[in-house]
Order: structure tokens, then C-alpha cells, then sequence
């Protein structure tokens, strides 16, 4: 079936070039998308512009062109790739010039500023930083290159468009979206936008307000001093060279310039509700008369004081636009790149659940019946022992998937290292020092686990009600979220409107990536590829087989009546017994409570238990039915040793952590479970 598909997507990306509009690909994972847009280069003789957020498949495009043979490829050059400061490996000033390309100032830029502003001592009049060497061999060799390799935001650059076909391989926001204020690794917030705008206002004699608190009274009023500005903006842009001219750009902590700095004081003056507390400014005619592309749009949210700021690219200069996405959003796609899409499916999504198993061998399991969206970095108390059960099933540790904050606080757990595979950290990239784990946030640019055929994906990326309402409003629309209970302290049902495809994208579909981040390579498919889903936020046409756990804390009764039928069967007493025997066996050990015939009868009753019980029909005194642990049932160790259970029993979907007591020897084989 993986054969088929990959034509199919063949096929499907060569129309897509002929075609006159934009293109959104939707092409299930492991589909040959990357060999795809080389081979259009091979093949079609076209000059491609291939964007993605991972760079491991810059090397495999590059590896792609070399055994196509006759491509001329290169990779776009980066600072933080190809720069020596950036990377910090000189005495230069590292952390500054990061920082001036947080605020907007070019790579190029950024080394022509006196040292004073910023050391980069890579560039010099004695020597040529290699990303610079690397940027103007492109420039003056670029009609000869017939692939460029790099990640979304260079479609913002439009001498790497020009006359070529762009593919956006997997949807990624991030390169487009700036938010205010920005907040670093230690936390510490940076571009704060009352400060920025305040900064711009200050610097401006001609515009008529002092600070964001004038300039939303004026927006309100929309009287002379409103007009004014709006004047002035039409008169000098609201542009980066705006900015620039009025503020100047430093590294300095107290700076508060940037060079979105012209653009947020002109859009919060043309905001408009488009929800509560949520704000869009987007009127194309203002910002064309402004020097801005009339696709951005700027959205204010007055609960959280952020301030987003949406540029998409300007892609008039290419050939052809393609994107490529295994479960698109297309108007997410099409706010994003601000061009309108024509959707081409390789397979309908009702087939995707048999290419994953079928095709790419992929068995999914469900650990839980809860979203667990582990927002606050507070898990699950069951997680635990949901990790032990993979550990047991699959006699293996392995790799997890999941929330920033969540694998914090697994990290903070002496057991996570019996379950999860440890690593070093020198050695093995990861997002947990010491595991090999990585984080949501990193999913769509990783490749992690490629090798790997068992995976743990634990939560859901829900990142809270804000971001929906924000990205929302960035599409014009409104969206609430809908609860089960009073108020906001429910449990949260989905969304309304387009509200709830935001939702789903950034939840079950981002669930879906990770899942797909397993078992990606020849050598990991010599097996089936097992991933355990801790969370219920998978897409409804992936089908999943189900785990529930039942131990002593949830189940304790049963419990008693599978463990009394083990001693029974080696204690050296009598291993058949009837309902009433193993009921007076099970009460006489018991201390605070009892076993009722009845939760015995449904026990030994219990198709699920069939391979577990054997049974002699009317064998008993009194015709009563006979039961006896079955000498062919296997348990496994559960390696969880400060657990009250030793040991797992699986019937079909349930799991069951038992006490197998000291006296079985389960190592002799003459009692060999």
C-alpha cells in the first residue's frame, strides 16, 4: 500500500505544478514528499524553493539531489548555523546579537554594526564571516542553483522566490508570527508593547500622543489627534525603515525599539472587537497607503496584554506556491502564506487509518479515558503506573513525547528512569537532560525517534484558551470555548465556530505528529511500530486499541479472587475450588473487609478470564462448578518493585497488577505460570 501512496503523492505534486493557483498537498506521513520536490528539479527541469522547519531533511534533499545526479543544491545559509559568534564560539558578543535578530535587524545588519553596538569578530576588514561568504556566493550564484533548501521564514526574502516553485513542507506559524511580549528560556520578558509603542510615541514630535493609553482614548474618540496620526503614518509608513529611522535598534536591556515598533502603534489605532477582550487590526487599503502588506494583521488580546503580529509572506514573486501537510487547516494555511489554496488530497482521511497500519505498520494503544492536557506541568497520579505497563508489555524502555512542563515534573521522579531510556546529554539531543525525550513544541522540526518501534506519547499540547481565541481572531473569527460545569473551572467539550478546528489542530492533530515522529525508518519497521497514547485527544478516524489498568487501589475485590486462585493452584493444597471455597479462602485472610459470592461468581464468570480459569462444570460437591488457575496463562514481571504488585496479567483490552506471593518460584519451571 506505501508504494501506491508514494505514487499517488508523485503524481499529485507534479499536477499541482501545473496548476494556476496555490496548492495545499494533504500527503499522509513516510508518502516520499521530500524526494518529491527534488525530483522536480531531476525531472520537470523546474527551480525549487524547498522550506521546511526540519533540518534533518535539509541532508536528506541534499542526499536526494546527489543521487538524482545533474542538480545543482544548496542549503540557505543561517547566522545561527553558519555564524561563529551566534553559535558562540568565538569572543564575540553572542547574546547581543541575538538579540538584535529578535528585534528585526537582518544577519547582515547585525555584522556591520560597530562593535560597539555589538562584537562580531568574525567579520572584520581581514576576514568575511562564513555566513556572509555563504550569503553572497548565493546572491551572485542563485540562477544556478536549481534547489534551495531552508526553513519557512526565508519565504520572506523574495530574491529566493524569484521564478521558482515553493514548497512549504508542513504547516509551521512560527517563522510569521510575532508575539509581544516575548518571553526567553529563563523566563524573563522581553518586547514588552506598551514599552515599545511608548519608545516610538516619545520619539515622534509630530504625533500627537504620549503613550498606549492616549493612543486607545484617540481610537475611541477618533477626533483630530487620531486623524493626525493616521496622516502621519500614510505620510511616513509603518514600516521597518520607519521604525529604524525613528528609534534606534540595540542590544541594550533598557531598549525598547524594534522593528515592529511603527506597525503596533498604527494598528492599535484601527482595532476592532472581534470577540471578548480580543482585538484585530486589519484593513489591507490602510496598510497598502502605509508601506505594510496589506495580509498582515495584528491582534490585541486585553486579557493577557499580548499583542500578535501576523506577516505573511509575500509569494507574488514565485512560480508556483505548493504546501504540504499530512491533516491541513486550509484557512489556517491560507492566513498564514496570505494566498488562497486549492485542496488536493493524496488519500481521503477515511484511508488513512489502514496506511498507518497496513502501510507503516503502526499499532496505536490508548492508555487513558482523560484529555490530560497537562498545561500547568501537573500529571497524572496514574502515570506512573501507566509507564510501568508499557515497560512490562514491551519488556523495553523507551522515548516520550510530551508537555515542557510535564517532562519537568516526570524528571523530578526517581522511577522515571526504569521506563524512559537514558541518555547522554553530550552525546544524544533531547528535551530532558538525561532521558531521550522530547518536547511538543519541537515535534513538527524533529526526527528523533526514527529508529525507535515503541513510544510513549504522554498528554495533550493544548496550550490554553488564549491561543484559540487568538489565532481565531487572526482568520476574522470569534470563538468561545464550551464547558461541562460553571464557569471556567469545567471540564473543557471542544469549541464554537471555527474555534473548534483551531482546537483540533492544535491538539489532536499535534498528537498525530508526534505519533508519527516513531518508527520512520527501515530499521525501526523490521518490527511493528507500538506507540502508547496517554491521552484521548487522537483523531476520531485513527483507530486505537484500548488499555485499561486495574490494580488493588481500583479494583481491590478482583483482584483478591485472581490472586487466591494462583495460591490455590500452588500452595500445595487443593488448586480446584468452587465459588464457595474461594470465597472462605479469600475472607479468612482478609482483615477489614470481605469478598461478597457475588463479586466471586462474576469473576471466575467473566469471559475475559477464559484463558486465566479453567472450568469443570457440576465436578464439585453438590454439583457445584469447579475452578482452577490455567497452568497455560503467562504473566509478566512489572518492574515497578515499590508497587504492592510483582507481576501482569493482560486479558484483550485490561491489564491486572497482581501479587504473585513468595511462595511460587515462578523461575522453577514445575510451577511455570
Amino acid at each position: 500500500m506505501q508504494d501506491a501512496v508514494r505514487s499517488r503523492t508523485t503524481e499529485t505534486i507534479v499536477d499541482a505544478c501545473d496548476r494556476e493557483n496555490p496548492v495545499l498537498v494533504e500527503a499522509p506521513p513516510a508518502s516520499g514528499k521530500t524526494y518529491n520536490s527534488v525530483r522536480l528539479a531531476a525531472e520537470d527541469g523546474q527551480k525549487i524553493l524547498y522550506l521546511t522547519a526540519r533540518r534533518d531533511l535539509y541532508a536528506q534533499a541534499i542526499e536526494e539531489a546527489e543521487k538524482a545526479g545533474g542538480i545543482d543544491a544548496m542549503v540557505i545559509p543561517s547566522p545561527y548555523r553558519d555564524c561563529p559568534t551566534f553559535a558562540d564560539e568565538n569572543d564575540g558578543e553572542a547574546e547581543k546579537a541575538r538579540k538584535l535578530y529578535q528585534k528585526g535587524l537582518s544577519g547582515e545588519e547585525i555584522h556591520y554594526k560597530p562593535w560597539s553596538t555589538v562584537n562580531t569578530p568574525c567579520q572584520s576588514p581581514w576576514s568575511t564571516c562564513p555566513y556572509l561568504t555563504k550569503r553572497d556566493r548565493l546572491k551572485e550564484n542563485a540562477d544556478q542553483i536549481d534547489l534551495l533548501i531552508g526553513n519557512h521564514q526565508h519565504a520572506h526574502v523574495p530574491r529566493y522566490l524569484q521564478g521558482r516553485t515553493v514548497v512549504f513542507d508542513e504547516f509551521n506559524i512560527n517563522p510569521f508570527l510575532t508575539r509581544f511580549p516575548q518571553r526567553t528560556k529563563s523566563g524573563e520578558r522581553r518586547n514588552i508593547p506598551h514599552n515599545i509603542i511608548g519608545a516610538f510615541l516619545e520619539a515622534v514630535d509630530d504625533i500627537p500622543l504620549s503613550d498606549l493609553t492616549d493612543l486607545i482614548e484617540a481610537r475611541v474618540e477618533k477626533g483630530d489627534s487620531w486623524k493626525t496620526t493616521i496622516e502621519w503614518f500614510k505620510q511616513n509608513g509603518a514600516k521597518k525603515s520607519t521604525s529604524i529611522e525613528q528609534v534606534t535598534i540595540t542590544p541594550h536591556p533598557y531598549n525598547n525599539s524594534h522593528q515592529y515598533a511603527a506597525l503596533l502603534t498604527c494598528a492599535l489605532l484601527i482595532m476592532e472587537k472581534v470577540g471578548a477582550g480580543i482585538e484585530l487590526a486589519h484593513d489591507p487599503d490602510l496598510w497598502e497607503a502605509c508601506g505594510v502588506d496589506p495580509n498582515v494583521r495584528c491582534v490585541r488580546d486585553r486579557n493577557s496584554g499580548e499583542i500578535l503580529v501576523l506577516t505573511p509572506p509575500d509569494l507574488s514573486h514565485a512560480e508556483q506556491v505548493i504546501a504540504l501537510d499530512a491533516l491541513p487547516v486550509q484557512r489556517l494555511w491560507e492566513a498564514v502564506l496570505g494566498c488562497d489554496f486549492t485542496l488536493s488530497r493524496v488519500i481521503e482521511r477515511k484511508e488513512l487509518d489502514r496506511y498507518l497500519s497496513e502501510g507503516l505498520g503502526f499499532k496505536i494503544t490508548q492508555m487513558t479515558e482523560g484529555m490530560n492536557h497537562y498545561s500547568s506541568g501537573k500529571t497524572s497520579s496514574r502515570d506512573r503506573q501507566r509507564m510501568f505497563t508499557v515497560r512490562s508489555l514491551e519488556e523495553q524502555r523507551f522515548p516520550i513525547i510530551s508537555r515542557k512542563r510535564a517532562l519537568d515534573n516526570y524528571a523530578s521522579e526517581s522511577w522515571l528512569k526504569k521506563c524512559v531510556i537514558e541518555v547522554d546529554d553530550q552525546e544524544t539531543e533531547t528535551d530532558l537532560e538525561g532521558y531521550f525525550a522530547r518536547n511538543y513544541a519541537k515535534v513538527l522540526s524533529s526526527n528523533l525517534f526514527k529508529n525507535e518501534s515503541v513510544g510513549f506519547v504522554s498528554g495533550s499540547p493544548f496550550p490554553g484558551d488564549d491561543v484559540v481565541k487568538q489565532w481565531a481572531a487572526l482568520c476574522g473569527e470569534v470563538t468561545e470555548p464550551e464547558r461541562t460545569g460553571d464557569g471556567n473551572s469545567g471540564s473543557l467539550d471542544g469549541f464554537t465556530g471555527f474555534g473548534e478546528e483551531i482546537y483540533r489542530h492544535l491538539t489532536h492533530g499535534q498528537v498525530f505528529q508526534a505519533i508519527l515522529r516513531f518508527g520512520r525508518t527501515k530499521q525501526a519497521r523490521g518490527r511493528p511500530t507500538s506507540v502508547y497514547v496517554n491521552t484521548q485527544a487522537i483523531p476520531e478516524w485513527i483507530s486505537t486499541s484500548q488499555i485499561t489498568i486495574h490494580d488493588f487501589d481500583n479494583n481491590g475485590k478482583r483482584i483478591h479472587v485472581l490472586e487466591e486462585l494462583l495460591r490455590a493452584k500452588y500452595d500445595g493444597g487443593i488448586s480446584w475450588q468452587t465459588q464457595r471455597t474461594l470465597q472462605d479462602r479469600i475472607n479468612e485472610r482478609l482483615e477489614n473487609e470481605t469478598v461478597s459470592d457475588e463479586t466471586v461468581r462474576k469473576v471466575v464468570s467473566d469471559e475475559s478470564f477464559s484463558d486465566v480459569i479453567e472450568v469443570r462444570e457440576d465436578a464439585g460437591k453438590g454439583s457445584a462448578d469447579l475452578y482452577q488457575w490455567s497452568g497455560e496463562c503467562v504473566l509478566s514481571p512489572y518492574y515497578d518493585r515499590d508497587a504492592r504488585a510483582n507481576y501482569m496479567l493482560r486479558t484483550g483490552s485490561k491489564v491486572y497488577l497482581i501479587h504473585v506471593p513468595e511462595i511460587i518460584d515462578l523461575a522453577n519451571p514445575t510451577t511455570e505460570l
